[in-house]
C-alpha cells in the first residue's frame, strides 16, 4: 500500500479519540477567554482616561509578570523540543516509507 498525504485511514481514529479532549479544552478555555476580553476592554478604557497612570501600571505589571513568563518558557522548552524532534522523526520515517514503496 502506498502512503499518501491524504490518508484518512489513520487520521479518523486519532480524531475519534482526540475530539473529547479538544472539546474539553474549549469548555475550560471559554470562561478564561471571556474574563481576559473583559479585562482588555476595561484596561483600554482606563488607558484612555488616565494615560500616564496606565503607563505606570503597565510597567509595574510587566515587572512582576517577567519571572513567571521566564518560568513558563523554562518549563515549556523541553516539551516543545521533544515534540519537534518526534515530529521530525515521524516525517522522516514517513518519507522513507513513501520512497521505499
Amino acid at each position: 500500500m502506498k502512503a499518501t498525504a491524504n490518508n484518512t485511514t489513520t487520521r479518523n481514529p486519532v480524531w475519534l479519540f482526540a475530539a473529547p479532549f479538544v472539546g474539553l479544552a474549549y469548555v475550560l478555555a471559554a470562561p478564561v477567554v471571556g474574563l481576559v476580553a473583559l479585562a482588555w476592554v476595561a484596561a483600554k478604557a482606563f488607558a484612555a482616561r488616565w494615560p500616564k497612570a496606565a503607563r505606570v501600571v503597565k510597567d509595574v505589571a510587566l515587572f512582576f509578570a517577567a519571572p513567571f513568563v521566564g518560568l513558563a518558557y523554562a518549563l515549556a522548552f523541553p516539551f516543545v523540543g521533544v515534540t519537534v524532534l518526534a515530529w521530525r522523526a515521524v516525517r522522516a520515517a514517513h518519507r522513507r516509507l513513501a520512497t521505499a514503496n
